[in-house]
């Protein structure tokens, strides 16, 4: 297991989410503007298993591409320099290929890997492998963009277009 290169309290600083929605616990590697290594270590105790499900823990795949769309906001702020200013996101603008090919449960420790495939301004298309215990559980292409959200942001929604056409 890799030392953290950022920890928890570290990478809660750059991300806009909180309690109970912080899917990223450490960086172990990064390399701006080109790849990002991060952990989730998913417990028994997360909100979600109240539901997903009682009789049988499952960490949903939502959650685990949240988990990535965190890695890579905490990307996208260490490439820029300027991390996400007052007022802005990181926003999830496409997926694609998504693939979950085992299930992860508490207990696990998630590590996903993220490598970025293209990178304009305020545009990022990443390439994304999660693993537990140097298994593949999950990967796919995603699509963000950095946008301030506000009432009517209509026009950004072409932008967040672009980014799966890239």
């Amino acid at each position: 297991m890799a030392a953290a290169l950022m920890n928890f309290e570290e990478v809660r600083a750059l991300l806009k989410q909180r309690f109970p929605m912080i899917m990223v616990d450490s960086v172990t590697s990064l390399e701006p503007g080109k790849s990002i290594r991060t952990t989730k270590n998913v417990t028994g105790n997360e909100i979600q298993f109240l539901g997903h499900f009682p009789e049988c823990a499952v960490m949903p795949g939502t959650l685990i591409i949240e988990a990535i769309g965190q890695s890579a906001s905490v990307l996208f702020s260490k490439t820029t320099g300027t991390g996400i200013r007052p007022g802005e996101f990181l926003v999830l603008g496409s997926i694609n290929n998504m693939r979950f090919l085992a299930p992860v449960i508490p207990g696990d420790r998630i590590e996903m890997e993220l490598q970025v495939l293209k990178f304009i301004e305020d545009l990022a298309l990443v390439e994304a492998v999660a693993k537990v215990d140097h298994k593949v559980v999950a990967t796919g292409k995603l699509g963000f963009a950095r946008r301030s959200l506000r009432p009517g942001f209509a026009e950004d929604s072409n932008a967040l277009k672009n980014v799966s056409s890239a």
